[in-house]
């Protein structure tokens, strides 16, 4: 997706409401975003395998199509304010607030994946590369939690201009998240490269590409995969390569594996890729990298 600029948003609120005990521990994904802020009490969350703890004044931005489960600790209870919405008006808009408003269609959103991938909105990268994140902490914004607030009683109060007043928050709720990733930008590049290498390591010996990376982990891939070259000096498919040919070599020190086996179970699509790949990067052969690394574990047994 191209750059978003801050001038083309039209952001369309779908609903809002409370999170009180309400939780799901099935992991689901939604066709849009969800803004979700903490009032008190503690909430967890998996997003994509990763956990979170949610504390008040944590915004948690669960963004289209990440896997994702939330529940309240026992002990305290966490209460959230959120509301679903798009950033632009798409036609599809009331299709989506049917889907989580009729049962069977809501029960979609907890199988393998999205049934309508037609309708799955894209995360944003606004102007300069801009992201949002998934969690960030705004616990001083004390204007955040009024926001929130204003949101949802103009929504369950009937306003005729509801709509205006929950646009008139977003924007500040987005202002302020934003503002908050650029004093975390350093962080949140960093944190953009290690969910890249981490996908990496789960999946490095199935077939990778980068636009499949990008969607594992919910990044655009034109910028994720500019930053990951920036951020490492290696471009991702450089870094692949190298990530499996150090899994190629622990797997060399067994002499009962041939050398076909460890090329497929390092994720090389072929043993003569392998051969060239590691010739190039280490000027040996399979032999002779197998040789060395056996007279190294017998040098160091001592």
């Amino acid at each position: 997706m191209a750059e978003t600029h801050l001038d083309d948003l039209c952001p369309y609120i779908r609903e809002v409401g409370l999170q009180g005990k309400d939780s799901w521990r099935i992991q689901r994904r939604i066709y849009d975003h969800q803004f979700l802020y903490c009032f008190a009490g503690v909430a967890h969350v998996l997003l994509r395998e990763q956990y979170h703890r949610i504390t008040p004044g944590d915004v948690l931005i669960i963004q289209p199509n990440v896997p994702h489960q939330l529940w309240m600790d026992e002990e305290q209870p966490g209460e959230l304010c959120w509301f679903h919405c798009d950033f632009f008006l798409f036609p599809d808009r009331h299709w989506v607030y049917e889907v989580y408003n009729t049962a069977e269609r809501y029960i979609t959103l907890f199988g393998a994946e999205l049934q309508y991938k037609e309708h799955i909105r894209e995360n944003p990268v606004f102007s300069g590369g801009r992201t949002l994140p998934e969690v960030s902490s705004l616990a001083k914004e004390e204007g955040l939690a009024y926001c929130f607030r204003t949101m949802y009683r103009a929504y369950t109060h009937g306003d005729a201009l509801w709509q205006l007043t929950a646009r008139r928050c977003f924007y500040e709720i987005l202002e302020t998240v934003l503002r908050q990733g650029e004093t975390d930008r350093s962080a949140n590049k960093r944190y953009v490269v290690n969910q890249m290498k981490a996908y990496v390591a789960k999946h490095y010996f199935e077939p990778l590409t980068t636009p499949q990376i990008c969607e594992g982990t919910g990044l655009n891939p034109e910028y994720a995969s500019k930053l990951f070259r920036r951020e490492t000096g290696l471009r991702l498919v450089e870094y692949i390569s190298r990530f499996r040919l150090n899994q190629a070599k622990k797997l060399l020190i067994y002499p009962d594996l041939s050398i076909a086996d460890v090329a497929e179970m390092a994720g090389f699509s072929s043993e003569n890729y392998f051969c060239s790949v590691l010739k190039k990067l280490e000027g040996r052969t399979p032999a002779k990298m197998r040789a060395h690394l056996l007279d190294l574990l017998t040098e160091e047994e001592p």
